[in-house]
């Protein structure tokens, strides 16, 4: 289940450590427990995994961070993020 409550993790900090991620830079230890947050979003009924719910799911928590105020958008990052690792499971 999806509770983001219990996701104590920024969702900024995760984008940036998943952008990271992407572009093959660990972003060392920093990192693993914005990863791991991410990662351990999953989705499931009694059939198992949800690949789609997961996907939104991910999404979702990405989209709490609020983008930066300049014109910026987190937007185009975060569909890379989801188009790469949103269905993604450890």
């Amino acid at each position: 289940l999806y509770l983001p409550a219990s996701h104590a993790e920024d969702p900024c900090k995760v984008i940036m450590c998943m952008a990271g991620k992407l572009t093959g830079d660990s972003g060392g230890s920093e990192c693993n427990s914005a990863e791991a947050a991410f990662f351990n979003i999953v989705k499931k009924n009694k059939h198992g995994f949800l690949p789609n719910h997961t996907k939104d799911a991910r999404k979702a928590f990405l989209n709490e961070c609020p983008d930066n105020g300049e014109g910026g958008s987190n937007q185009s990052m975060i569909s890379q993020i989801i188009s790469k690792y949103g269905k993604v499971r450890l």
